[in-house]
């Protein structure tokens, strides 16, 4: 675990970096509104991804190293191929609503209601992205965090490419790059690992008790998909009110603060990744005890780096603004200061979401980011400027660390 820790902080490190680079590019290149634009429409593929994704990227770490750790060993190719089928079967409900209700669903995507093309692209590059987060969810289970790291590295530094080439730079073609880039990856990551399991055992047999493997994977990943969209409305949904009432420019400022809490945050979720199959396979091996004493010790570390980070934020928040965006966006340091508070409750939840899927087959992340989403729905009609949106912002991510914090204090103890 040790070393799985090592190597997933470091390349975690240098996806952040490249995510710095691409903010960089895109903010320098694109104009206010479209940058604006392009947090809109980056947010909302990010849920529509995980939606279609329908919580597979937490079943399988979960279930992998369950059925490797049976006695006997279960096979994992037909829990793969009903996860895959259950996928497929979630993303053409999602596309379906989609282009059914088209203009109502543009001005939610893409920020505006007059470029269907852009919404199909911002589609199709959803659902690439589901296949890719599933590809990693399989290399989390098997334990293969160094390909899961270097595979996500590899991805982020193909898609900065564009950025760097393209003459002109436009948000439609930054998505359309993407797609491009996305599909090749992804195609070539599923094929290898298709010959891998045909070379190694070309008697697997993916039907076997297909049905049963995927009452298993629908029970768990239903609250999971819920609870995905829930987590990733909450952080689209800020930018997508505030572009429909107070329009991209607002937006873009916005998403700067939003960016910094979200370029921060993942450097938390990295050991997130790898508990939920270790801890899994915890609970397999009634070794509870060892794994409650290591959560109750990162919980203070998390707290501590937490409040590192956002004093270092605060101190330079001038300085990084204009390194990572752009001088122009210095007018919004007054939010990002406020923001980025945000930052010691979502790093308690980050902790301790992935822990609490491990140990219960209840979907209580789902409970959690459910009320959240309320709450800041309900807090941001009230609201009128952008101080009061920022303020919001924040109050609801301490509540959503305070709910996951007792939440896993109550369910460690049964």
């Amino acid at each position: 675990m040790g070393r799985d820790i090592i190597w997933t902080f470091a390349i975690q490190m240098l996806i952040m970096l490249c995510s710095f680079a691409i903010t960089k590019l895109l903010a320098n290149r694109l104009s206010i509104d479209e940058f604006g634009q392009y947090n809109v429409i980056k947010r909302s593929v990010q849920v529509l991804s995980f939606v279609m994704l329908a919580g597979v990227g937490i079943a399988l770490p979960r279930y992998i190293p369950i059925y490797r750790n049976s006695n006997p060993p279960r096979r994992i190719a037909p829990l793969l191929l009903a996860s895959l089928i259950y996928i497929i079967s979630i993303t053409t409900v999602v596309l379906a609503v989609c282009l059914l209700f088209s203009s109502q669903m543009q001005p939610i995507i893409i920020g505006n209601n007059n470029n269907s093309n852009l919404m199909l692209v911002a589609l199709a590059y959803a659902f690439i992205l589901a296949m890719a987060q599933y590809v990693f969810a399989y290399y989390r289970g098997i334990g293969k965090f160094l390909w899961y790291n270097a595979t996500q590295l590899t991805m982020q530094l193909a898609i900065i490419i564009p950025l760097v080439l393209l003459p002109i730079l436009t948000v439609s073609n930054v998505f359309g790059s993407w797609l491009v880039i996305t599909v090749l990856l992804v195609v070539f990551l599923m094929g290898r690992e298709l010959w891998r399991f045909l070379h190694q055992d070309g008697s697997v047999t993916l039907w076997s008790n297909l049905n049963t493997h995927l009452v298993t994977i629908i029970k768990y990943s239903s609250g999971r998909l819920i609870a995905d969209f829930f987590q990733f409305s909450l952080a689209a949904f800020p930018l997508i009110y505030i572009s429909n009432s107070l329009g991209l420019q607002a937006t873009a400022y916005f998403s700067v603060g939003i960016t910094f809490v979200t370029m921060i945050t993942p450097l938390f979720s990295f050991l997130g990744i790898i508990l939920l199959p270790y801890i899994s396979q915890a609970i397999t091996r009634h070794e509870m005890e060892a794994a409650d004493r290591l959560i109750t010790r990162l919980s203070l570390l998390y707290s501590l780096a937490a409040i590192v980070f956002i004093a270092i934020l605060w101190l330079f928040t001038e300085f990084l603004t204009t390194l990572l965006f752009a001088s122009s966006y210095v007018v919004t340091i007054h939010l990002t200061r406020i923001m980025i508070i945000a930052i010691l409750p979502q790093a308690a939840y980050m902790l301790f979401r992935n822990t609490i899927d491990a140990v219960s087959v209840i979907p209580y992340n789902a409970l959690i980011l459910g009320i959240c989403l309320l709450c800041m729905i309900i807090s941001f009609m009230l609201s009128t400027t952008p101080v009061q949106f920022a303020w919001a912002y924040v109050a609801v991510s301490i509540l959503q660390g305070f709910l996951s914090w007792i939440t896993w204090t109550i369910i460690r103890k049964k």
